[in-house]
């Protein structure tokens, strides 16, 4: 397990390690110097919790695909990728240094940007993310903290491409389900559907919100269930009629419904062109007349309007549609939420799940594991007195819906919880037909079998004496004062009781501790995982359940 200190000389003595400019879930990114050119190079690797995990080498896998990737894009607003190397057993990004911050802490410092300012730095991402899309790549986490600014001639520049993915548009393919909460689309919480340049669309539409608003925008998911988006003129009356408009037109619920391509959505934000927003998108109550951007915050001189011109860019050529050749990567909500909506995603806390792979059963007969060793049944009448006659106890029905439980009991029998983690996802999809959707939404969830939530809980509590369950959840959860609806502290506090959070930061699933040595409730990972609208929606479920 390596974590490099200040110092640390590798590659034979290329690079020398000054500090560690940042951390994430899987990866760390070091400060260091090239002693053969004197530059100073950013170099990125996977950190050191990941190191110690069992399945590291699927980590180190995603981590060289992700290398390749960037190396292969050559984009003045594409984070340059000068070399991939490995240093012992750890492969490593050597990328160019930029010193100008994000665009998550640079807004929050100034308190906002000016629609000039902030269309400017979109337009740069714009034209990075159209070309990545010519190589058939999606990049499916665009947001503030993943846009760096170049101090020197101020650009914006795009990192981060761990969740980046070869796509072939508008083709139903499978991808995890990772996202960031605000920014990531409807589709993005499916883990089978099409993909397409839309997809970044809505994230880059989301990230121009953001900056000109300090607001992250409602959920996909919560937007499902009903609740408007709000238009971000609402929160920033200065944002301009054109650029309210172009925004809630590229963060359209469903993809069919927003721009084709990044090219043609930047049309629409800067170019004097007619946008029809769909019946579900709240639509403002001012005529759709463009205007002048004008400054995100009112001037301190003067409190009259200062108008200032959109800014004079060459706008990309809109792309004919065409089919992308594809990279074939190796296999490796809810009750409304209060309106002070306070859920904060970006730092980061985006939950990744894990694939959800059908195992196939080693079991040769239908003999009943579940018979044999869950249940201890009485097998004759007992008679207490000449009047009062015990029936035998009948066997618990374990599946209202035909699910067969017999794998996910001896994967908990051998100790198998990550397998056992993965396989209750896969069982709860399929139990209320959400498998293709790759989510449970909190309809489902209230209709989700008593018998088979029943079953599940006895499994897990059975298995592990008594540390983990969803009844074991649930009383975790109310302890802490939870109810039937969101309670973010509530929440928090929940993570940070059963290990999900570290140091205020959500863990990714494949980063939990996958034995009996976790905290109590630690398992499974369900609310955590992203499969859910929210831990109350199970909770709720569990209550009527009476577990």
């Amino acid at each position: 397990m390596s974590y490099w200190k200040a110092g640390k000389i590798i590659q034979k003595g290329r690079y020398v390690i000054e500090k560690v400019l940042g951390a994430g879930g899987a990866g760390i990114t070091y400060k260091a110097k090239d002693v053969v050119n004197e530059n100073i190079v950013a170099i990125k690797t996977l950190n050191a919790n990941i190191q110690a995990l069992p399945n590291f080498a699927k980590h180190q896998e995603r981590f060289i695909q992700e290398a390749f990737r960037l190396a292969k894009c050559s984009h003045v607003h594409v984070i340059r990728v000068d070399d991939v190397c490995q240093e012992e057993d750890l492969w490593c990004m050597v990328m160019e240094y930029i010193d100008g911050g994000n665009l998550e802490t640079l807004v929050k410092k100034q308190g906002g940007f000016s629609e000039f300012e902030a269309i400017r730095y979109i337009y740069q991402v714009g034209s990075a993310l159209t070309y990545i899309h010519k190589q058939g790549i999606l990049h499916r986490d665009v947001k503030p903290a993943n846009i760096m600014r170049r101090i020197e001639n101020n650009e914006a520049v795009l990192i981060d491409f761990g969740l980046a993915r070869d796509f072939i548009e508008d083709k139903t393919q499978i991808h995890t389900n990772s996202r960031t909460e605000g920014f990531a689309p409807i589709e993005q919480y499916q883990r089978n559907a099409k993909r397409g340049a839309y997809t970044d669309v809505y994230a880059l539409s989301a990230t121009l919100y953001y900056i000109l608003t300090l607001q992250i925008p409602f959920p996909a998911q919560f937007r499902q269930q009903g609740i408007n988006l709000i238009p971000p003129q609402t929160h920033n009356s200065k944002i301009s009629d054109r650029t309210n408009l172009a925004i809630l037109k590229g963060m359209e619920l469903l993809p069919e419904n927003r721009p084709e391509s990044v090219a043609e959505w930047l049309n629409m934000l800067t170019e004097d062109v007619e946008i029809h927003l769909t019946n579900n998108t709240p639509t403002p109550n001012y005529p759709i007349i463009p205007t002048t951007p004008e400054t995100s915050q009112p001037s301190k001189n003067n409190s009259a309007n200062t108008h200032h011109p959109l800014p004079i860019i060459p706008i990309i050529p809109v792309p004919k549609k065409k089919k992308v050749r594809r990279i074939k990567a190796r296999p490796h909500q809810t009750n409304q939420p209060p309106q002070e909506y306070t859920y904060d995603p970006l730092s980061p806390t985006r939950f990744e799940n894990n694939p959800i792979i059908p195992v196939k059963s080693n079991y040769d007969n239908q003999e009943s594991l579940i018979d044999t060793h869950l249940e201890e049944i009485v097998s004759q009448t007992e008679i207490s007195s000449s009047e009062t006659v015990i029936e035998p106890q009948k066997k618990p029905k374990m599946s209202a819906v035909g699910i067969d439980y017999h794998h996910l009991e001896e994967l908990l029998r051998q100790k198998k919880w990550q397998e056992a983690d993965l396989e209750t996802q896969k069982l709860m999809l399929k139990a209320v037909n959400k498998e293709d959707f790759g989510w449970i939404d909190r309809h489902a969830m209230q209709d989700f079998p008593c018998e088979d939530l029943h079953s599940i809980d006895r499994l897990w509590t059975k298995y592990s004496q008594g540390k983990f369950g969803f009844s074991v959840q649930k009383r975790i959860y109310l302890s802490l004062g939870g109810k039937r609806s969101h309670d973010k502290k509530v929440w928090e506090s929940m993570g940070d009781r059963v290990g999900w959070r570290n140091k205020g930061l959500w863990l990714f699933t494949e980063d939990l501790n996958y034995d009996l040595n976790a905290p109590q409730g630690h398992l499974p990972s369900l609310a955590m995982s992203g499969l859910l609208e929210g831990i109350y929606t199970l909770i709720s479920r569990t209550m009527d359940c009476n577990l």
